[in-house]
């Protein structure tokens, strides 16, 4: 299992490519109050996030939808999407990506961390202007409007 911050989030990659025959995917995101990725879009991917703990706005295209644990949403591909931990704790999301390969990305665009328990690093304006840079190669589309 690898372990990167990224966008200010710590993402630990559970199940990658090489562990499910390139099928899928599957992270564990741990989201301080505020984090989340950028506005993007996935050319190559459908993703689903199911709420651990905490509480996640989601904007998927048009719609905004609030969810607490147990929530669940798919993030169809060619959608623009983001999310944003709007609680004033932690949030942990359970993330699948079908097929996989959105793994390779997190890994490029990140930073390791020594273990799942460590905390995210900032994330400051040399990483977005890196993750902006190589995100076309991985089929992914950082945009630069935020709907919030």
């Amino acid at each position: 299992m690898r372990t990167v911050s990224v966008a200010g989030d710590r993402v630990a990659i559970l199940l990658e490519g090489n562990d499910t025959n390139h099928q899928y995917t599957v992270m564990e995101a741990l989201l301080p109050p505020g984090g989340g990725p950028p506005p993007h879009l996935h050319h190559r991917e459908d993703e689903t996030f199911l709420v651990l703990a905490g509480e996640v706005t989601f904007y998927v295209g048009d719609s905004v939808t609030v969810l607490k644990k147990g929530g669940f949403i798919f993030a169809p591909r060619e959608i623009p999407h983001h999310f944003r931990n709007t609680g004033s704790g932690e949030a942990m999301l359970l993330e699948s990506a079908f097929p996989a390969g959105i793994e390779k990305f997190f890994a490029a665009a990140g930073k390791n961390l020594p273990d799942r328990n460590a905390q995210p690093l900032e994330f400051g304006r040399e990483d977005i202007e890196h993750m902006i840079a190589i995100a076309p190669s991985f089929g992914v589309e950082i945009l630069t409007k935020e709907k919030t």
